[in-house]
C-alpha cells in the first residue's frame, strides 16, 4: 500500500535523525522491541543539536507505568548536559500539556554525567536518561526495564529543598492568585508559615509565572546576602541587567560601572536609592521584588547579628521610601512579595522603643499547610513517577489526619512507606498498613523527627503560644476548654496557632501527629 504523505515526511525526519545523532538508529530499534511508536521527530528550529520525539506506549507499558499519554523524548547532542537542559524539557512539558505526559520524559544523550544529574533533580520531573554510547555498543536494558529501574530508584517524596520547576509545585491555586493580584496593583504582601510549608516554593512559582508574563523580576535572599551593602548592590545590578535585558541603555550610576559592575570608590549607602530610581526610571513596567527570608532583617531574631539585620532593616525602610515617592510623582513603582517564618516585621509598631517604619508596609499572608484535594494531587503525581499507586482514599484520609496537609511531612512519610515496597513490585499499591508502619518510626530522618523539627521551630518563634498547646490538647476535657476559652477570649496569644495550621478552626491539632509530642 502506498504511503501517505505525512508517512512519507515521519520517514524523511527519521532518517534525518538516525543519520545526524549517536544512538538515534539504536534508539528505534528499541522502542520497536516494545511495539512503541515515535510518530514525530522535529529538530529544534533555536538549537540544531536538539531533537524533539514524540512516542506512543503500547498499551501494556502505558498501564503499568500509567504512562497514557504521549511520552515526550529530547535527543540533546551536548557534550556535557546543564541543568538548563532539563529546565527545557520541563517548559516544553508545559507548552504540550494536552497531549504528553506532564510527569514523566526520556532524554537521549552521550553525557554519562547525566543520570546523576537527573538524580539531584528528583522531585521535579521524572526523566529517564538513555546513554547513546550505549546504545551504540549494544549494552543496557530495553526501554520497559530502563522505566521500571527509574521509577524504583528515583524517590521522588524524598525533596528538601525549594521547589523551582513548576512540573514539582502542587495546589497553592488561591495562594497564587492572590500574590498575582497584589503585584497586578503594585502592592506589597508578606507570606509567613512553618517551617518547611512551602514558602519559597511558592516565591519561586510566582516569580516564574512573572518572568513568563514579561516582568521585571528581582529575587532577594536575606539570608545569604548577609550585609546591606550585599542587599543594596544585588538590587542594583539585577535591576541593571534587567535593562540591558530589556534592550535599553542602562544610565550613568554612582555605585555601579557602565558594564554594571560594584563601583570600588562608590559610596554604596550613599548613592544606592539615586540609582536605583534612574535604573526603575528606564524599566518599561512596574518593578516586582521577591524577597526571601525577611525576618533575618529583624533584629532581634536575626542570624546575622543585630547590627548587621538593623542595617538591612534601614535598607528595607529606604526601599518603602522609593516606593512612597515613586507613587507620589506618578512613577512605575515597585511590587514587593516576601517570605518568612515570624512577620513581626510588618507586625510590631515599635522596635526597642522607636517606631517600625515597616509596620503595616505589606498586607499578611499566612501560608498554612495544604488543603485535603491539593495534598491528594501532590501524594499521587509524585507517586506516579516511581510506580506507586495511591489508590485506596483511607491512605489519603490518613496522610491528612495524621500531618494536615504538610507538604514536607506528608512527602516523608510517603518517602519512608516506599521504602517497603516488594521486589519486582510494579506498580506498587501503598496499603495503609505500610503509611501507618512509616509514620510510627523513631530516630533521625523519620516522620517523627521532622515533625519535631516543625514544631521546635514554632517553639521557637512563638514560645507563649507554644505554650498553649499542652493545655488545648490536654486529656482533661475541663483544663482543656479553659484553654479555648482563653484563646479564643485573647486572640493575640494564640495568633499564629491556627493560621499556621497547628490547630484548627475549633483549637483541635490540624497536624495529629504533633499532639503525641506536645502531650506526652
Amino acid at each position: 500500500m502506498a504511503s501517505t504523505r505525512n508517512q512519507q515526511v515521519l520517514a524523511t525526519h527519521r532518517t534525518r535523525f538516525e543519520q545526524q545523532i549517536v544512538g538515534g538508529a539504536e534508539f528505534n530499534k528499541l522502542l520497536r522491541e516494545i511495539d512503541a511508536h515515535a510518530y514525530r521527530f522535529e529538530q529544534d528550529k533555536l538549537d540544531r543539536k536538539r531533537w524533539w520525539i514524540y512516542i506512543t506506549l503500547p498499551p501494556n507499558v502505558r498501564e503499568t507505568f500509567d504512562l497514557r499519554l504521549e511520552v515526550l523524548c529530547l535527543s540533546a547532542s551536548y557534550e556535557r548536559v546543564e541543568p538548563r537542559t532539563l529546565t527545557v524539557i520541563a517548559e516544553r512539558l508545559r507548552s504540550h500539556n494536552a497531549r504528553v505526559d506532564p510527569d514523566f520524559a526520556m532524554l537521549l544523550t552521550s553525557d554519562r554525567d547525566a543520570a546523576d544529574l537527573v538524580k539531584r533533580r528528583r522531585g521535579q520531573l521524572a526523566i529517564l536518561t538513555i546513554n547513546a554510547q550505549e546504545l551504540v555498543s549494544g549494552s543496557g536494558l530495553g526501554i520497559r526495564e530502563r522505566i521500571a529501574e527509574i521509577m524504583t530508584t528515583h524517590d521522588h517524596y524524598d525533596l528538601t529543598l525549594p521547589i523551582t520547576e513548576p512540573a514539582a509545585f502542587y495546589g497553592r491555586q488561591a495562594e497564587v492568585a492572590e500574590l498575582g493580584f497584589a503585584l497586578d496593583r503594585g502592592q506589597a504582601v508578606g507570606v509567613f508559615g512553618l517551617r518547611k510549608a512551602g514558602k519559597t516554593s511558592l516565591l519561586n512559582f510566582v516569580a516564574a509565572q512573572r518572568k513568563e508574563k514579561g516582568k521585571p523580576v528581582v529575587w532577594l535572599d536575606i539570608s545569604v546576602l548577609q550585609t546591606a551593602e550585599a542587599f543594596q548592590l544585588e538590587m542594583l545590578e539585577k535591576c541593571h541587567n534587567l535593562v540591558r535585558e530589556f534592550d535599553l541603555k542602562p544610565p550613568k550610576l554612582m555605585c555601579l560601572t557602565r558594564d554594571g559592575n560594584p563601583n570600588p570608590e562608590a559610596k554604596i549607602g550613599t548613592y544606592w536609592v539615586r540609582d536605583l530610581n534612574a535604573l526603575l526610571d528606564l524599566l518599561p513596567d512596574r518593578l516586582e521584588i521577591f524577597v526571601d527570608e525577611i525576618d533575618q532583617a529583624w533584629p532581634s531574631r536575626s542570624n546575622l547579628g543585630a547590627e548587621e539585620a538593623a542595617a538591612v532593616l534601614r535598607c528595607l525602610t529606604q526601599l518603602r521610601g522609593v516606593v512612597q515617592s515613586r507613587e507620589a510623582d506618578g512613577k512605575h513603582g515597585i511590587g514587593i512579595v516576601c517570605a518568612g517564618v515570624d512577620p513581626a516585621i510588618f507586625e510590631k509598631p515599635l522596635i526597642e522603643g522607636r517606631d517600625n517604619l515597616l509596620y503595616k508596609f505589606a498586607r499578611l499572608s499566612f501560608l498554612s499547610p495544604m488543603k485535603r484535594d491539593e495534598m491528594q494531587e501532590m501524594v499521587r503525581s509524585l507517586g506516579k513517577r516511581m510506580a506507586l499507586r495511591y489508590s485506596d482514599h483511607q491512605t489519603i484520609d490518613f496522610l491528612f489526619q495524621e500531618f494536615g496537609g504538610h507538604p514536607l511531612l506528608t512527602r516523608k512519610v510517603c518517602s519512608v512507606a516506599a521504602r517497603q515496597r516488594p521486589q519486582n513490585a510494579i506498580p506498587w499499591h501503598v496499603p495503609l498498613s505500610a503509611l501507618e508502619e512509616a509514620a510510627q518510626m523513631r530516630g533521625p530522618n523519620t516522620p517523627k523527627s521532622e515533625v519535631k523539627d516543625v514544631l521546635a521551630s514554632f517553639t521557637e518563634w512563638f514560645g507563649d503560644e507554644a505554650a498553649m498547646l499542652p493545655l488545648l490538647w490536654s486529656g482533661d476535657p475541663q483544663e482543656q476548654e479553659e484553654a479555648r476559652e482563653w484563646a479564643q477570649s485573647e486572640p493575640g496569644m494564640a495568633a499564629h496557632l491556627m493560621s499556621y495550621g497547628i490547630t484548627d478552626e475549633g483549637w483541635a491539632p490540624r497536624i495529629h501527629a504533633m499532639r503525641a509530642l506536645v502531650v506526652e
